[in-house]
């Protein structure tokens, strides 16, 4: 490595670098606000500064004007490209924060980062920063030291170094199938044939996870965003997590590199998670984040992305014991969850508690949510996450619940449930499926007043229809509340069970829909939310000159001349101007003369 300096100028310095690398070239650059300029990390690779529309290179030696950058950010981001990092990273600097951006990469050809001109606007406004950094995975991958014990993998040094003492860090593989596939197609023949059996995905999630426990070490606090059912704590505690230590081991030559067996081991296990169904939605580099979709058209169709903007977050596994997106239903809005996860970077959700593990799901909504209603969402998760139910039979767990503002028939609203969205959904494939052991079969309306709704399962015993359990739906002026009811007693089901029932969890997930379906229909109205007070400004007293009413100007024509207009003196009547002579018409005719006459 060959290495040139001048020091004479510390902020900014030129440097011409010369990486060798015996399989990949890593390659840093950076973002700062508004300006987009390159920044130095360590002493370790090439750098570069690039512009919105233009990509990282792939030179191994390139000159560069580097700045210094902040030591402590507010928040560290670490993802493949694009995805739920990008959309992070770009809120949170629209919130006013400064964020580092990691990317880990497939291909030593980085994808291209673009940013409007509105956003850069926007994040200048605000007073945030942003500064991106990236490697490729085979990089971060590489041996630490060769079998002479020096140290050869740089980037891992230098990450700690750059990401600085970060108020949280934010770690997520979302990206990473979508930059396999588009190094799959940049591919020669025989790229193909040499990457033979060699999973790109597998690799980028295994450099996140190193470059997550280079970061951490320093970090104040760890958010990880994961999909449903994702290295989840029985997993890591049976050893079956994603990628497996030392699974890299000897594949570049010399010592090996353990790599992290889950991300919360990579993070040092004290991390709150927030995990998403099923993904919609682009960043904004995407060519796939326009609202509309094929171009224009007379009747446009709008993307998801911008319809589906209400959320619903619930704990990952409810004080029922479901655990929530498992059953693949649950849909999540990436500019959703790239909201969440920077306010809770940035510290601006008072009610999250840490170490959390809450399940993020999006419906039908324009508006996004406002702070206070992402206030009161992590308000009413952390109080279901603080009740615990007792475990002795008879009790009642509560599965589901939901608050309006206001209701304005409760039994039309439990009709509703019980007449039009329970059998819709008894009818799917995935309760109607079930084939073995008890499932829900009808719902009936029940109370005094009508405000109640059981949900009966039945099972098969003895060839006999025995009901085995209940959820009980119950409606009232401020909301709507599922719990888990008993059976039939006579056969031996009248106590209420400690876990889920068969289809349970698919009809908790369902209910959050029937919430935001009964605010469209007018059968409920949305809770209001008291937003934050503003102080009203004090009245400023203005003296104002009282106007002095001026004399009527004279023209230069009146005034200069004798006569009597210079005098003073006005016309007394108005002359007739332009009047037209009226002339009489000889009549043509003699019925002519006759009407005149």
């Amino acid at each position: 490595m060959t290495r040139n300096r001048n020091l004479s100028q510390p902020s900014r310095t030129i440097l011409q670098v010369r990486v060798q690398n015996r399989m990949v070239q890593q390659k840093i650059t950076s973002i700062a606000r508004a300006g987009l300029l390159a920044t130095l990390l360590g002493s370790t690779s090439a750098f570069t500064s690039i512009t919105p529309s233009t990509s990282l290179p792939s030179t191994q030696s390139t000159s560069f004007s580097a700045l210094s950058a902040t030591s402590q950010p507010d928040v560290v981001v670490i993802s493949p490209p694009g995805g739920i990092g990008e959309i992070t990273s770009i809120e949170t600097a629209r919130l006013g924060g400064s964020v580092k951006w990691f990317v880990v990469s497939a291909a030593s050809n980085t994808p291209n980062m673009a940013l409007t001109a509105e956003t850069l606007a926007a994040i200048e406004k605000a007073g945030g920063s942003m500064e991106l950094a990236g490697a490729d995975a085979g990089s971060l991958l590489a041996p630490p030291s060769d079998a002479e014990g020096t140290a050869t993998n740089d980037a891992l040094s230098a990450i700690a170094g750059w990401c600085g003492t970060p108020g949280s860090l934010i770690c997520t593989y979302d990206g990473a199938l979508e930059e396999k596939r588009r190094v799959d197609r940049t591919k020669s023949p025989e790229q193909i044939e040499n990457t033979m059996g060699v999973d790109e995905e597998q690799l980028i999630r295994s450099g996140i996870r190193v470059a997550a426990r280079e970061a951490a070490g320093r970090s104040k606090s760890k958010i990880v965003v994961l999909a449903a059912g994702e290295e989840m704590p029985s997993d890591d505690e049976d050893g079956e997590s994603d990628g497996g230590k030392g699974f890299f081991a000897g594949l570049f030559g010399g010592n090996e590199i353990q790599v992290p067996g889950s991300m919360a081991e990579a993070v040092g296990g004290a991390a709150s998670v927030i995990r998403h169904g099923e993904l919609f939605g682009a960043a904004e580099s995407s060519p796939e984040s326009s609202p509309f979709m094929g171009g224009p058209k007379r009747d446009p169709t709008v993307r998801e992305m911008y319809t589906l903007r209400s959320v619903r977050i619930d704990p990952t596994v409810s004080t029922s014991g479901n655990v929530a997106g498992v059953d693949g239903t649950t849909r999540s809005n990436r500019l959703t969850v790239g909201e969440a996860t920077s306010r809770l970077g940035l510290g601006k959700v008072k009610s999250a508690t840490s170490n959390m593990d809450v399940s993020l799901s999006s419906f039908v909504g324009t508006a996004p949510p406002s702070d206070e209603e992402w206030n009161a969402e992590f308000t009413r998760v952390a109080e279901m996450m603080a009740s615990s139910p007792s475990n002795a039979r008879g009790s009642a767990p509560v599965l589901f619940r939901a608050e309006f503002s206001s209701v304005p028939s409760a039994k039309r609203l439990a009709e509703w449930v019980a007449v039009k969205w329970a059998p819709a959904i008894l009818r799917s494939y995935d309760i109607a499926g079930t084939r073995v052991g008890a499932r829900p079969v009808y719902a009936i309306q029940t109370g005094e007043e009508g405000t109640k709704i059981e949900i009966v399962w039945q099972e098969l015993v003895d060839f006999q229809s025995v009901t085995s359990g209940k959820m009980i739906i119950e409606v009232d002026e401020s909301g709507m509340t599922a719990v888990r009811g008993g059976g039939d007693a006579s056969k031996g089901y009248g106590g209420v069970s400690n876990k889920p029932l068969p289809g349970e969890d698919i009809l908790v997930r369902r209910l959050a829909d029937a919430a935001s379906q009964a605010v469209e229909k007018g059968l409920a109205a949305k809770p209001k939310l008291a937003k934050k007070e503003v102080a009203a400004k004090k009245p400023v007293t203005t003296v104002v000159a009282k106007e002095v009413a001026a004399p009527p100007a004279v023209s230069s024509a009146e005034a200069s001349g004798p006569g009597p207009r210079g005098a003073g003196a006005r016309r007394s009547s108005e002359r007739s101007r332009g009047s037209r002579k009226r002339t009489t018409r000889k009549p043509s005719s003699q019925s002519d003369a006759d009407k005149e006459a």
